[in-house]
This record gives structure tokens, sequence and C-alpha cells, in this order.
């Protein structure tokens, strides 16, 4: 994939809440500031949680880990979510999380590839879509408890007008915010993003649409812990069940994954 560096000045990005994230992948906190660089042909070692993008019909249980499941592959990892096809819209998040004290102080480039194994439509009952989303986001614990970072949403379902159309985080809205559209196929489309949180600016490219203006602060929960963390994340939200007890599973793959840390 074609790897760009492209954040010069005035840039911007989006945020979305994380549930439930628990064990972490650790660089040494406080270590020095050097260059790092990080990738992956598939996710192997990244974790996997509920998000916050969830229901359940009446009569149906919560959405749980059950729900959800990353498998990884030699070439590629398979994001799932609503497995068992229940009334429920599961939400799976997949993340590298680097905790280090030091990641305020560095500019983020990184970089993967994704696709839809199937195209959402009409009429098939055993798979179809809400979203697929993705981003990059910087947990200041130990200062303004604030989430630096971007992201954004591909909606798919079908049955939404709005089908197609990729959104970005605005904090001056308060909510997502649409921005450009990409026709939902099963080709792979490469994401890059950039991150300065020194400069509060960032930059995202889903193949060639740009989508600038992205740089996002949002608070979160007292429970969120003291330490500074790095995550770069994608993920899948499965289709509304609407009034129905069953609903389709949802599947995205992921692949070719960089993250570089330069000064």
């Amino acid at each position: 994939m074609h790897r760009r560096s492209f954040i010069k000045s005035g840039m911007a990005a989006t945020a979305a809440a994380v549930v439930g994230i628990g064990a972490v992948d650790i660089t040494a906190a406080g270590a020095s500031v050097q260059p790092k660089s990080y990738s992956g042909a598939n996710l192997l070692g990244w974790e996997t949680v509920v998000g916050d993008g969830i229901l359940a019909r009446p009569g149906q249980a919560g959405v749980s880990m059950s729900d959800i499941a990353t498998n990884h592959l030699a070439t590629h990892s398979e994001l799932q979510a609503n497995i068992q096809s229940r009334g429920v819209m599961a939400h799976n998040i997949c993340f590298k999380r680097i905790i280090d004290d030091m990641a305020l102080s560095y500019r983020h480039a990184a970089s993967f590839e994704f696709r839809l194994p199937f195209i959402p439509d009409h009429g098939d009952q055993s798979q179809n879509a809400q979203t697929f989303e993705g981003g990059m986001f910087i947990w200041d614990g130990s200062g303004d408890r604030r989430d630096h970072g971007l992201g954004f949403q591909w909606l798919l379902n079908p049955w939404m007008a709005e089908y197609g159309q990729i959104y970005k985080w605005s904090m001056s809205h308060a909510g997502w915010r649409p921005v450009v559209r990409l026709e939902p196929d099963t080709a792979w489309h490469a994401v890059s993003i950039e991150l300065d949180p020194r400069s509060k600016l960032a930059e995202l490219y889903i193949d060639d649409l740009h989508i600038d203006r992205v740089y996002t602060r949002r608070r979160k929960a007292e429970v969120w812990g003291q330490e500074t963390a790095a995550r770069l994340q994608a993920e899948i939200i499965s289709l509304d069940p609407g009034s129905n007890d069953v609903a389709p599973a949802h599947r995205a793959e992921v692949r070719n994954w960089t993250w570089d840390w330069t000064l």
C-alpha cells in the first residue's frame, strides 16, 4: 500500500467511544523518546472488546464477548460481529494499544487495508452490515484526561439512505458528520492516518478520498486509568435488527498494518 506523509498545517480528527478495554500491550512506560515502528500482516496480538454501538431486542440477552470474535489467518484477520445471528446489534473493536508516557510527544503515522467479503443488500439474511470503522487515539490519563485522536465510520446498512456514506467525528457537531461517499464493494481499501497531538493536527485518507478537519479531544469516564496509552483500531458494527429476533452476522477483513512513531 502506498504510504503518505501528509501532516502540514491546519488539519484535524474524530473520536469513538470504547467500552471495556481490558488487558494492554505495553512498551516500557516512561521510555526515552526514540523513533519506533510496528507492523503486521494480520492483527495477531491486538485485543478485541465490545464497543458501545450495541443494542438488544426485548427478550434478548445483552451483547457480550460471545457475540464477537476476531480470527487471525496468515494473510489477514477477520473481524466478526453478531456471530450467533441473534436479535442484537454487536460492536467489535479490535485494537493495538501501547502504553508509553511519551506517546503524546510523537507524530504518529499509521496505515492498514480493509475489505468486506460480501456486499450488503436487502436479500441476504445470513450476513449484512451496519458499519466498518477505524481510527487512532491517545488517552491522556495523567494529564487532561481526554482521548486525542481521529476516526471514521463507513455506513453499510442497505436500508438507510446514507448507505456508503463515510463519516468523521466532529467536536463542533458533537457527533458523526458526513464527509465523502465510498460505494460498498468487496475490493481492498487503503487507510492512511497521521496524528500529531503536539500541534493538535490530524489527517486521514481512505484510498484517494481525503478527509481533513478530523482532530478531536473527548472526555472519558473516571474509570479510565492514569496512564498515557495510544491505540490503533479497526471496528465493525452488525446490522440493527429492527423488530427482528434474528439478525445477520457481519464480517470484515483487515491486513498489512503499519504504525510509525517519529519526532
